[in-house]
């Protein structure tokens, strides 16, 4: 059955083509929609932690929307007193540099280690107010390295290290707070405050009664958690994310009832032929056999090709450029887990499509499918 399947594939070498390029083009989809999705996952991932709290102008849509005046700082630090462990300013924005939409946050170097538990790679953290450090995405997309001059609004920064962290961390560049001030002038001054809480304080607790303190003296201010402020931001990123992982069912569908439509087609084509073959002493299951064999070797090299191209398109497509929504990075990549996971699930679409088809072929009696007509030859 193996043999009759494969010279009844290179047989009609135009239909084998055009099945092959009907299933890849699902699979091409299938492949370039599982990286969005997961990247958009580890992008989301804020990393936050239950210590740390976000004070932001109500009504701001996006962060860089946000002004923190002057002793707003010394206004939270009196009412948390002793549970503060320490609060700092942050000038967040969102800006395109040499092309690249990045995140840049200025903000005190003692709390990139502490309160933004950042993790230097490579290189070494900032010694003076020219040096910079980049974020991990960040530097992997735009192409920047150690030593690297970047332009910053007008001014030009050298990158002193590489650093890694959770959510869009990892896709800022990072400035002392002192430098961004100076960069960007003082009119617009900070964006956010960050609110690193000692261990032992009760974060709920403490959130309320700032946010009710900052309300009792006029101040129009809200306090988010630092995960629960990051997800509200990044709800246009959870809904592509969404968005991506339907898409990837309804290809792993797609792919499930073209191999239908494949196997039924071969099968209704061969009625007579399988008449024949059942009457000469080949029971059901090697009937069965050749049409599962028939698609599965369809469906590998689809699949196959559809690899390669996804790969040639991430690497020289977006993969050249990373991908940018708004200042947040996308690296999409392919894993050997997401690749070989992803030819489990197109085998197991076509053999389950190719059994929906097959099963009135291989119940009908071998005197039902030579009464059906002349059909057609494996030609």
């Amino acid at each position: 059955m193996i043999y009759l399947a494969l010279r009844d594939l290179g047989h009609d070498r135009f239909a084998f083509a055009f099945s092959v390029l009907g299933l890849g083009v699902l699979s091409f989809a299938f492949l370039l929609l599982i990286p969005v999705s997961l990247s958009i996952t580890r992008t989301t991932d804020s990393g936050g932690t239950a210590q740390n709290l976000i004070v932001i102008e109500q009504n701001a849509l996006q962060p860089e929307q946000s002004r923190i005046p002057q002793g707003l700082a010394a206004r939270v630090g009196a009412i948390l007193g002793d549970r503060l462990s320490r609060v700092d300013p942050v000038i967040f924005r969102i800006l395109r540099i040499e092309g690249h939409p990045i995140q840049l946050r200025g903000v005190e170097f003692e709390s990139w280690r502490t309160t933004f538990r950042l993790k230097l790679l490579e290189g070494t953290w900032p010694t003076n107010p020219s040096e910079v450090v980049i974020g991990q995405l960040a530097a992997q997309g735009a192409g920047w390295r150690i030593g690297s001059q970047i332009p910053i609004y007008g001014t030009r920064f050298r990158v002193s290290g590489i650093a890694d962290g959770a959510g869009t961390k990892t896709q800022s560049v990072w400035m002392s707070y002192s430098s961004a001030l100076a960069l960007f002038g003082g009119d617009k001054g900070a964006q956010l405050l960050m609110v690193q809480l000692q261990p032992s304080a009760d974060p709920i607790a403490s959130r309320e009664e700032l946010e009710n303190g900052l309300r009792s003296i006029g101040a129009d201010f809200d306090v988010y958690f630092e995960d629960a402020l990051l997800r509200e931001s990044g709800a246009a990123l959870n809904d592509l994310r969404s968005l991506s992982f339907v898409m990837t069912i309804i290809a792993i569908a797609a792919v499930t009832l073209g191999s239908h439509n494949l196997a039924w087609l071969a099968a209704d084509e061969r009625r007579r032929v399988f008449g024949v073959l059942r009457a000469m002493g080949f029971d059901r299951r090697a009937v069965g056999q050749y049409l599962l064999f028939r698609a599965g070797v369809i469906s590998i090299i689809a699949y196959l090709l559809a690899l390669a191209a996804s790969m040639l398109f991430l690497e020289f497509g977006v993969g050249a450029d990373t991908l940018n929504i708004g200042g947040t990075a996308f690296n999409l990549s392919l894993s050997p887990a997401t690749a070989a996971l992803g030819l489990v699930l197109a085998c197991g679409a076509s053999v389950g499509g190719t059994w929906l088809s097959a099963r009135q072929v291989l119940d009908a009696p071998p005197a039902s499918l030579l009464g059906r007509g002349p059909g057609s030859s494996l030609a």
